[in-house]
C-alpha cells in the first residue's frame, strides 16, 4: 500500500525557524497531518468509482440504441407509427370539436 509521505519532523523544525514556538509548530503540523490524510483517496475508493462508472455506462443508451428507436418510429409499417397517427387524428378532432364548441358558446351569448 503506497501511503503519503509528509515529514512532521521537518515541517515543525521549519515552523520553529519561522518564528513558532515548538508547541504551536507541533500543533499546526498535527492539524495538517490529520487535513491531509483524511482528505487521501484509497484504492477501495477508486475502485468504487471506477464500478460506479461502468454501471452507468452499461444503464446508458448508445447513439446506436437512439438510433434504432428513431428508425423504429419513422417506419411508416410500424405499430408506433400507426398509434402515433391514429392518436394524432383523435387530438385533432377533440381541438377541432372544441374549437366549434367555443364559437357556439360566442354566438349564443351575442344572441342572448
Amino acid at each position: 500500500m503506497t501511503s503519503l509521505l509528509f515529514d512532521t519532523h521537518k515541517a515543525v523544525k521549519d515552523l520553529q525557524e519561522a518564528g513558532f514556538d515548538e508547541a504551536q509548530a507541533e500543533a499546526v503540523v498535527s492539524t495538517l497531518g490529520t487535513a491531509i490524510v483524511g482528505n487521501v483517496a484509497t484504492k477501495q475508493d477508486v475502485n468504487d468509482i471506477r464500478s460506479e462508472i461502468q454501471d452507468i455506462r452499461a444503464n446508458a443508451a448508445t447513439k446506436q440504441d437512439v438510433s434504432d428507436l428513431r428508425s423504429e418510429i419513422q417506419t411508416p409499417s410500424s405499430d408506433l407509427c400507426s398509434e402515433l397517427r391514429a392518436m394524432e387524428l383523435r387530438l385533432t378532432l377533440h381541438l377541432g370539436s372544441m374549437i366549434v364548441a367555443g364559437f357556439a358558446l360566442i354566438a349564443l351569448v351575442k344572441l342572448l
